[in-house]
């Protein structure tokens, strides 16, 4: 495993709420997931335009394409995303976020074509929300639901796609309607250029949406959302593991597990007195 996150890393994540992590991914792990979708292109589902809320600066000609179920896909397809949930470049970032134990909300694929609308701006630091808020408490930081963006296409200075209001985690005011809908401030956000490969580090709380797609190619995004263990908002009742666990690796059951309490943990670092 690589080493946790540089002094520079904790400064710029604490300040801005985001990182980049340029080459997560080898050309040849980029690759093999641009093929699995293609080979699932036919599954791809167009919303409705329903992400811009009406805002005249974030429409678009045609809907953002929304794709899943790429852990449940046979093999080789789904070897790529199991691979990526756990991937040894993003886990130390994901450790020093969330601690020892995190598991994997959900992983999705977004893509844009040209004319794609934007996604209005949501979250930010207020209100405060107990499973995706941050904090910064005794040389540490603590952050709800984090997300990792990786990305298989690249993206320009201008084509659109991800884009925050950076710092905005640490808001201790609401956010006016006219610039979630980018419609004031525009010149406050940062539309985050990225090449193939790169992932974007960002927690959830950070303001964020996406700009309209403005590229003749293709965006590719695979989502990743994670929390600390104990913490999940999507699990109710019984938790049945999938079909197809016992073809995982160890370190992938570990991320799709049923939030609960990992008493091992208090022997790691994090917790032995000093």
């Amino acid at each position: 495993m690589t080493a946790l996150m540089t002094d520079a890393d904790k400064y710029l994540m604490d300040v801005h709420g985001y990182l980049v992590i340029k080459q997560a991914l080898t050309p040849a792990e980029v690759d093999a997931a641009n093929a699995a979708i293609d080979a699932h292109a036919d599954e791809i589902s167009i919303r409705p335009r329903d992400l811009a809320n009406d805002s005249d600066t974030l429409g678009g000609s045609t809907g953002r394409g929304d794709l899943s179920g790429m852990l449940n896909w046979d093999k080789p397809h789904c070897d790529p995303f199991r691979d990526m949930m756990v991937h040894t470049r993003l886990t130390p970032y994901l450790e020093e976020l969330l601690g020892p134990g995190f598991r994997l909300e959900g992983l999705g694929i977004i893509t844009m074509d040209e004319g794609a609308e934007g996604f209005w701006f949501h979250e930010g630091g207020e209100p405060f929300d107990r499973s995706r808020g941050y904090l910064y408490r005794n040389g540490r930081m603590f952050a709800g639901m984090t997300n990792i963006a990786v990305q298989l296409s690249d993206v320009g200075a201008d084509d659109g796609g991800f884009a925050c209001l950076p710092g905005s985690h640490r808001a201790n005011f609401p956010c006016p309607d006219d610039i979630r809908l980018f419609e004031a401030a525009q010149d406050r956000f940062v539309q985050i250029p990225a090449q193939a490969g790169d992932a974007l580090l960002f927690v959830e709380c950070l303001m964020h949406g996406t700009l309209p797609w403005r590229a003749t190619h293709q965006r590719r995004s695979v989502i990743m959302r994670y929390n600390n263990g104990v913490t999940s908002e999507g699990v109710m009742g019984t938790w049945n593991p999938p079909a197809w666990v016992e073809d995982l690796t160890e370190a992938q059951r570990a991320v799709i597990t049923q939030p609960h309490y990992r008493g091992e943990d208090k022997g790691s670092a994090l917790y032995r007195p000093k």
